[in-house]
C-alpha cells in the first residue's frame, strides 16, 4: 500500500492549527478530510479484493523471428467500480513490453492480446501481470499480481543449408579436393609434411631421408564409409574463445550454424549428436527423429560460452564416442590454434572431420582464420571459413570448398569474406 505524503501532511497541519487557534471551521475541515480519506481507503480495499484476472498463452516454444501470443483478461467482480488500473507484465523477454491503463465499472472485464517478438534465444518468464489499483481521488494505491509464471524457450534461428556437405567432395584425380578428410583407404595419393597427430606408420622413410624432414603418405579416401549414419556437432564454448560484442559474436554464429546443421541432417534421416562444454556440459548422443531435434535445440537455446574446458581437451576426453565412419563437424573461432592434433587423431581412427572456422579477426580478435585453415587443410580436413557479416548459407556452400578453403589459405582469405550481410 502506497500513500501520498501530502494526504498526511495537510491534515496534520490543519489539526495543528485547530489545536492552536481553536477555530471551529478548522476542526470541521479536519474531520471532513479524515472521513474522505477513510472512505477512499475503504473503497480501494474493497475494489482491490474484487480485481482478478487470467492469462492464456499460445505456446511454450518459439524460434527467433517468430512471435508468442498471449491473451489477458482483468475483471471486476464487485459492484464498486475501479476508476484507474495500470497493468504491466513482468517478463525478462528482450524487447517486449506490455503496459495497459484502463478503468473497470462494476462487474466489467477488460481483455487484450499481445504479440511478443522473439529476438534472442534463451529461456524467459512470462505470464504475471502486476496490477496497480488507485482510489477515486488517487490518494492511495495498492498492487496485485495476477496470473502465473510460465517459462518460454526461444530456439535459435535455423537456416536452410541446401548445399552444405559434411563429407569432402569426391572428384577424379589428385586435386586438393581429394585430400579432404575421410577414412584412409589402401592407396597412397601423395606425400606431404608430417603434422602433429599423424600416425608413425604412415611415415615415408625414403622421402624423409631425401628431404631431411619427416614426410608421411596421404591415402585415398575409402568410399565404403562415405554413406555415414551419424554426425556429431561439436561447438567451442570455452569462455576464452568467445569473440565479438552483443548478439554479433562467435557464440551466436556457432549456435545458429549448429541448429541449422542439426535440422538439416535429422530431416535427412541421419543420427545427430551434440557436444559442448559451456556454462555446463552438453551431451546429446546421436539419435534420429523430431524428439532428438527438440532436445538439441533446447540445449542450444540456453547454451552460453562460459566453459572452463578447452575444445581440444573436450574432444580428446570424448574420443571413444566417435566411431569409425562417423562425421564430426567442429564449429569454433579461428583463434583456437590447438585443434590440429586431436582432430588428426580422430581422422586416424577413421572419423571424417569437417571444421567450420569463425574468423576471429573479423569479430574483433587478434588472430585471423588464415593460419588455422592452413594447418587444417594441410592435415587433410575439409574447411569452411566464415567472417562476421557473412551470409551463413553462402559460406557453407560445399560447391565451392576449394575456393573457401585452400585458395584463401593461398593468400586471398579476405577478398570475399565479410562482404555479405546476414
Amino acid at each position: 500500500m502506497k500513500i501520498r505524503r501530502i494526504i498526511i501532511i495537510i491534515p496534520l497541519i490543519i489539526l495543528g492549527l485547530a489545536l492552536a487557534g481553536g477555530f471551529t471551521w478548522l476542526w470541521r475541515l479536519f474531520i471532513f478530510l479524515v472521513i474522505v480519506l477513510l472512505l477512499n481507503y475503504i473503497w480501494l480495499r474493497l475494489s482491490a479484493r474484487a480485481i482478478d484476472g487470467r492469462v492464456i498463452k499460445s505456446s511454450d516454444l518459439c524460434r527467433i523471428g517468430e512471435s508468442l501470443e498471449e491473451e489477458f483478461t482483468v475483471y471486476n467482480s464487485s459492484r464498486i467500480p475501479s476508476p484507474l488500473i495500470e497493468a504491466q507484465e513482468e517478463t525478462d523477454l528482450p524487447g517486449y513490453r506490455n503496459n495497459v491503463a484502463f478503468n473497470l465499472s462494476s462487474h466489467e472485464s477488460r481483455s487484450w492480446r499481445t504479440q511478443a517478438g522473439c529476438r534472442r534465444r534463451g529461456q524467459y518468464s512470462l505470464g504475471i501481470l502486476k496490477v496497480k489499483i488507485s482510489d477515486p481521488l488517487g490518494f492511495f494505491r495498492t498492487e496485485k499480481r495476477l496470473g502465473e509464471y510460465h517459462e518460454v524457450i526461444v530456439y535459435p534461428e535455423m537456416l536452410e543449408l541446401p548445399f552444405f556437405q559434411a563429407l569432402p567432395s569426391q572428384e577424379p584425380g589428385h586435386s586438393p579436393r581429394r585430400w579432404l578428410a575421410s577414412e584412409a583407404g589402401p592407396i597412397a595419393a601423395r606425400i606431404r609434411d608430417y603434422t602433429s597427430g599423424d600416425s608413425y606408420h604412415h611415415i615415408h622413410w625414403p622421402t624423409t631421408a631425401h628431404t631431411g624432414r619427416l614426410m608421411v603418405r596421404d591415402f585415398e579416401p575409402d568410399r565404403s564409409n562415405y554413406n555415414f549414419k551419424s554426425i556429431w556437432i561439436v561447438l567451442d564454448m570455452h569462455r576464452a574463445s568467445r569473440q565479438g560484442e552483443g548478439d554479433d559474436n562467435t557464440e551466436e554464429y556457432a549456435i545458429t550454424i549448429a541448429a541449422s546443421l542439426a535440422k538439416k541432417h535429422i530431416e535427412s534421416g541421419k543420427q545427430v549428436g551434440l557436444m559442448a562444454a559451456g556454462d555446463r556440459s552438453y551431451l546429446c548422443l546421436p539419435e534420429t527423429g523430431s524428439q532428438q531435434l527438440q532436445q538439441i535445440l533446447l540445449a542450444l537455446a540456453v547454451m552460453k560460452a562460459e566453459g572452463q574446458v578447452p575444445l581440444d581437451s573436450l574432444i580428446s576426453s570424448q574420443a571413444d564416442r566417435f566411431e569409425a565412419g562417423s562425421v564430426i563437424v567442429v564449429i569454433m573461432p579461428s583463434s583456437n590454434q590447438n585443434m590440429v592434433t586431436p582432430l588428426r587423431q580422430a581422422m586416424n581412427r577413421g572419423v571424417i572431420v569437417t571444421a567450420i572456422l569463425l574468423d576471429s579477426l573479423s569479430f574483433g580478435g587478434e588472430i585471423g582464420a588464415e593460419s588455422a585453415a592452413h594447418k587444417f587443410i594441410a592435415s587433410g580436413l575439409q574447411v569452411y571459413v566464415m567472417g562476421r557479416g557473412s551470409k551463413i548459407t553462402s559460406a557453407l556452400d560445399s560447391r565451392l570448398p576449394f575456393l573457401r578453403g585452400y585458395e584463401r589459405y593461398q593468400g586471398n582469405f579476405y577478398s570475399n569474406a565479410g562482404n555479405e550481410k546476414a
